[in-house]
């Protein structure tokens, strides 16, 4: 009898340890707000599913602790503002939502960090643009600002391709864009560098065959092209047909990372040089181990955005860990904060925020063959 009375204690027991982890275990929703459709839907498309791929495995590793899930949830800003804010307007109002992470692109994301900052909740936009940071401790980037990455450009410009003078062409309507090029002006001007041309283009044109036929006038040693990667590629062709030499560089910056450019550029691009944030196939270890596994898993290769995408929530993953147990939007945006090397497959390896700017290195590429392959 008394043997009986044990069992039966210990499987009360054992039922209560188990309710009670059953209580304990939550799931922490993030959504997912990026541009889906529209003109920017070439970063947010890959870029959400590196980031649903990064849930996926941490969760099959029980990265949170008492047995947490990342819960996702996608949503589509469509590349436009008024959506954006919309969308977080309404995540924010339900208490079960944690974190944003979006939206993509600069338009989208600086009216939108003013409603998140309203409305308390934490939000990593895509973009580099820096005011993003200045609504609010609420708002945060997740691209490296151009203070970081224009001195690694510029520095990289004057040592290898030697120029004289170049122009430069960058998106008018696009403050991230034209942060971009003022900075690595600034910068490379203070060098010596003497700029022949700096022209403004809209995110939506198509014909610049005025201005292709002005810088080709202009006979710079260098272009540099501060847009993405299919208004890049048009520009290519149209400044090849315009006459641009050969012995004229084309040069860029991480934007021009993707696919797209090659698949619309062609023979116009072959020789263009830019930095980056990935490295295809990986640079490292852990980014040669993303690669594989994500081939394997979507049939696709990973380009810089899918790698961005699933680097930025392996960064926010680990603020949701460092705000457990109970995990609040407060919480996670503090820890956030005070992210420190966090393991990623961008740059050299190693994500931090210092003074809630992203610092995670570059890499820098070539087009070759119609590939992207390291570029001297």
């Amino acid at each position: 009898m008394l043997k009986t009375k044990t069992l039966g204690q210990l499987a009360f027991v054992t039922g209560v340890a188990l309710a009670s982890q059953a209580l304990i275990a939550a799931d922490r929703k993030i959504v997912i707000l990026q541009a889906l459709t529209g003109g920017a839907a070439f970063v947010g498309v890959p870029a959400s599913e590196g980031m649903r791929f990064a849930a996926e495995e941490l969760n099959a590793r029980n990265f949170l602790p008492d047995g947490d899930k990342i819960v996702v949830e996608v949503a589509d800003s469509a590349s436009a503002r008024p959506q954006a804010m919309a969308a977080i307007t309404r995540y924010a109002a339900d208490p079960n939502v944690l974190f944003i992470l979006g939206p993509t692109t600069a338009p989208e994301a600086i009216p939108s960090a003013g409603v998140a900052n309203d409305a308390k909740i934490g939000m990593k936009a895509m973009s580099n643009a820096v005011a993003v940071i200045n609504a609010g401790p609420w708002s945060f980037i997740s691209a490296q600002p151009p203070s970081i990455t224009m001195p690694q450009l510029g520095d990289y410009v004057l040592e290898k391709v030697k120029p004289r003078t170049c122009a430069t062409i960058r998106f008018s309507d696009n403050e991230a864009y034209v942060d971009l090029e003022r900075l690595f002006v600034e910068y490379t001007e203070k060098k010596g560098l003497r700029f022949v041309d700096r022209s403004g283009v809209k995110q939506a044109d198509t014909d610049f065959s005025a201005i292709a036929t002005r810088i080709v006038a202009a006979k710079p040693d260098c272009v540099m092209l501060f847009t993405l990667g299919p208004s890049g590629a048009n520009l290519a062709i149209q400044l090849k047909q315009a006459g641009l030499p050969p012995s004229t560089r084309l040069i860029g910056q991480t934007g021009l990372s993707s696919p797209q450019l090659v698949q619309i550029g062609g023979a116009a691009v072959e020789g263009l040089v830019f930095n980056s944030d990935w490295t295809p196939g990986g640079n490292t270890p852990a980014a040669r181990a993303f690669a594989a596994a994500y081939k394997a898993k979507t049939g696709k290769d990973a380009d810089n955005w899918a790698a961005l995408g699933y680097s930025y929530m392996q960064v926010v993953a680990h603020a949701v860990r460092a705000a457990s147990p109970n995990p609040t939007r407060e919480k996670i945006r503090d820890a956030l904060t005070r992210t420190k090397d966090v393991p990623v497959v961008v740059g050299t390896g190693r994500y931090s925020y210092e003074n809630r700017i992203p610092v995670y290195g570059s890499v820098f590429l070539q087009v070759k063959d119609g590939k992207f392959v390291p570029a001297p």
